[in-house]
């Protein structure tokens, strides 16, 4: 099967070596071979929306400073490269002072949300804890959002368990609405942490190879994530939705951002602010999942019974 010339344009450029593209463009301009893309896929391409977001700013696994600083430049520099506003979630405990980090990321248009302060996982501790974890972490971050005139509250799961139980899901639940949170659930959840453990042990290396190899690999994970994400959607809802991508603030994204912006842009997504993903009526449908693992919402939905939803619910 013969590809695009849009399928090898400028995000590509970044992704393959040399004699691949020869090799490609070769295939392309070959007399009597030829693509035509369906108006069904034409759509599609042009139908996507997604909003990106960060888990564990001001960042993972790195305590240089002068490396946080950078790692969180080259973030930046992506997203606005492509025109993004992402929203950010914090560690209170992860800051180590450096509200400088939290700063640039707010100045740079992208709104910062509440991670817990200790990334406390709510299947291990009873809800009252953890409610205690939402607060100290909202306290790390209020003043930083006060400068920059932040006043919205959002709040993210770590490892997206919503509670083992009922009662831990709902007497949280309960407090996040009081408090006036919009919880900042996920569609497409991902495995870059694994791909970040992988991209340190090769960073400093001068292998360029093995770095094509990695960067390669890794998109093509979030891609297929992604796409997973739209045909579940499709399956439960008949629909496309505003997508929501979980990934963390790390090395590996530092390193491959640009290019993974890159490949969504050329399959014709356009980047949404979490605002206007959660405005979709997706996040708002209830689900029942109470159970040790973490979900993406759709996930989630999949995993519902309706019986054990309150009555109101249903």
């Amino acid at each position: 099967m013969t590809a695009s010339v849009e399928e090898i344009t400028v995000p590509y450029m970044k992704r393959y070596p040399l004699c691949v593209l020869v090799c490609l463009l070769g295939l392309i301009l070959t007399p009597g071979l030829k693509y035509t893309m369906s108006s069904a896929e034409a759509a599609s391409r042009s139908s996507g929306k997604i909003c990106i977001t960060f888990d564990d700013l001001p960042m993972v696994r790195v305590q240089d400073r002068d490396e946080r600083r950078a790692i969180t430049d080259q973030i930046l520099s992506a997203l606005d490269e492509f025109d993004v506003h992402a929203a950010g979630f914090v560690i209170g405990d992860n800051i180590e002072g450096d509200f400088d980090l939290l700063r640039s990321w707010l100045e740079g248009g992208h709104v910062l949300g509440n991670h817990t302060y200790s990334h406390t996982d709510l299947n291990e501790v009873p809800a009252g804890l953890y409610i205690q974890d939402i607060k100290k972490g909202q306290a790390a971050i209020e003043d930083v959002l006060a400068e920059v005139g932040q006043t919205g509250r959002y709040f993210r799961y770590p490892f997206l368990h919503y509670g083992n139980t009922y009662q831990a899901k709902k007497t949280v639940a309960d407090y996040l609405e009081k408090e006036g949170y919009a919880v900042a659930h996920v569609s497409v959840d991902t495995d870059d942490f694994a791909y970040n453990l992988q991209y340190e042990k090769i960073y400093q290396s001068a292998d360029s190879i093995e770095y094509i190899r990695l960067g390669n690999e890794y998109i093509d994970h979030i891609m297929e994530r992604l796409h997973e994400s739209e045909k579940l959607a499709d399956d439960l809802l008949g629909r496309k939705i505003k997508q929501i991508l979980l990934l963390h603030a790390n090395r590996i994204n530092g390193a491959y951002l640009s290019d993974l912006l890159g490949e969504l842009s050329a399959e014709g997504y356009k980047f949404i602010s979490l605002d206007e993903a959660l405005a979709d009526p997706v996040y708002s449908i209830p689900e029942s999942y109470a159970g040790p693992q973490g979900f993406s919402y759709l996930e989630r939905l999949e995993k519902t019974d309706p019986d054990l939803l309150p009555a109101e619910e249903r």
